[in-house]
Order: C-alpha cells, then sequence, then structure tokens
C-alpha cells in the first residue's frame, strides 16, 4: 500500500540526498496503518516512492531520542534540538499517541521497455540477455524457451510485432514480461516477478506496460497448472476468463497449461 505525506520541503531534499532517512510522526488512525512493506509518496513535490523498511514505537520523543540516531531524523540538529523542534510541533496529547519512526529506502523503480533501445546496440544486448537470465529457470518447465526467445521474441522486438518489458528497482531486474502482437495473436507469452520483489506492486507496473502495448487487458496468456494459486490475485483483478485446459505434454512432460483468453492450436 501507498501512503501519501506531507512534509517540509527541506526535509524532503534531505531525504532526497540521502541525509534522512527516518521520518517521526505521531500516532494518528492513517500512521498506525503503515506496515514495513509500504511505501511513502510527498506528492506535493513528486511521485517518487521511498519503501517502508522499519518501523518502531516508542512511548515518547526522549525515549525515541535515545534509541534513534537522532542525525538520520533531522540533519545537522543536536538530540536536545530534535527534542525541543518536535516537541513545539506535537503537544503533550499528540506525543501521548505514541511516537512512530519510520525508517525510509529510495525505491527507485524503472520501466524499460527493449523496442525503445533499439538504436543503442549495447544497451539493447545488455536488457536483451539480463530478460533472458532472469528466466532461464522456465527452462526446465519449457525445454524450448532459450531457442524460442533468441529465434522468435527478439525477431520479434525487431520487427514491431513483440515486446519485452523489464522492470528494474535500484539497477536489479524485479520482474519482466514477453509479448506478442500481432495478426493472429494478442499474447504474454512469459511474465515473472522475481521472488524477492513480490507483493511491492511490480507485477500492476509491468502488466499496466504491456497492457498498453497488446491494446488490452485481457490478453491470451497460458499458466502452469501448479502456478495458479500464485496468479489467482491477478486472474481476479483483470477478470481474466479460463478457456482452455492443454494436456500434459503440450509444452512438457510434467504439467498442464491452463489458457486464459484465448485459445492455443493443437498439436
Amino acid at each position: 500500500m501507498n501512503h501519501n505525506w506531507r512534509i517540509k520541503r527541506q526535509y524532503y531534499n534531505l531525504i532526497l540526498q540521502g541525509k534522512k532517512s527516518l521520518e517521526v510522526r505521531v500516532g494518528y488512525p492513517d500512521i498506525k496503518k503503515v506496515e514495513v512493506g509500504d511505501t511513502i509518496t510527498f506528492k506535493e513535490y513528486s511521485n517518487m516512492k521511498f519503501e517502508v523498511i522499519r518501523i518502531a514505537v516508542y512511548d515518547d520523543f526522549p525515549e525515541m531520542l535515545d534509541s534513534e540516531d537522532s542525525k538520520k531524523a533531522i540533519p545537522g540538529e543536536t538530540k536536545y534540538k530534535a527534542l525541543e523542534m518536535y516537541q513545539e510541533i506535537y503537544d503533550e496529547s499528540k506525543e501521548a499517541l505514541g511516537v512512530y519512526v519510520f525508517e525510509l529506502k529510495r525505491n527507485d523503480t524503472k520501466i524499460i521497455t527493449l523496442s525503445s533501445v533499439i538504436s543503442n546496440h549495447k544497451v539493447f544486448g545488455k536488457y536483451a540477455n539480463a530478460a533472458y537470465l532472469v528466466t532461464d529457470e522456465l527452462c526446465t518447465s519449457y525445454p524450448n524457451h532459450f531457442n524460442w526467445y533468441w529465434e522468435k521474441q527478439i525477431p520479434r522486438v525487431l520487427n514491431g510485432t513483440g515486446e519485452i518489458v523489464i522492470c528494474t528497482v535500484d539497477n536489479n531486474i524485479a520482474g519482466v514480461a514477453f509479448l506478442k502482437n500481432d495478426t493472429t495473436e494478442k499474447k504474454i507469452c512469459t511474465f515473472c516477478v522475481m521472488e524477492e520483489f513480490r507483493g511491492k506492486h511490480i507485477a500492476t507496473r509491468v502488466l499496466d506496460t504491456a497492457f498498453k502495448f497488446l491494446e488490452t487487458t485481457k490478453p491470451m496468456i497460458t499458466i502452469s497448472d501448479y502456478k495458479l494459486d500464485m496468479f489467482e490475485h491477478i486472474i481476479k483483478k483483470y477478470g481474466w476468463v479460463q478457456t482452455q485446459v492443454m494436456e500434459i505434454g503440450y509444452y512438457n512432460n510434467d504439467t498442464r497449461e491452463i489458457v486464459f483468453n484465448g485459445q492455443l492450436p493443437n498439436k
């Protein structure tokens, strides 16, 4: 969940510069709803998101300042000056609500489409290879994944009938989607979010970009039977409809493929 807070410009700039990593609030109802893993935006200035990586709760400001590094909360001020500043902002009745400390980490999330970097061969090659490597484990479920990726999917990007969407967080690949959009199919061929980035809204970011390329929120997609539970939320969110069940052996000899929003040809 994302929460939008107000903050003075000078403190927002310090967060951007990495000098301020602690944001201190008192226990208003909306503050108590924030959980580790949520994100904070200060939309008065930008839509940049900061991930909440730690929450600590204290009875009052003195206890908080004895436990936390005040310079990470109010850079350039002593602990005693920080106490004075907080107690000027919050009277005793508000301090009695509890003092909440949120440790923030800048969440530098980017969406890259492979077609957008075709003109730069080095960058294109870098992202094409990186997108393959994070899906390499799919070769166990889809034995022809390597050949399919380099012989079919990359040429589709080059001729405009395909796309590769890559989401990065702090320069690490968090999720990818391999797409096909030609006269025969609008299809998500491959879609995955790396395990360490799940639950951080990466799927939504990738799918929103995918839907723009495919011009539909209900493209054809096949999901291995053992992954259905993992995709249950996405299936319900976008109203995907099961349209076909392929027998074991269509892609591999271990799982059935469940088809949504379309039909695969029989072999």
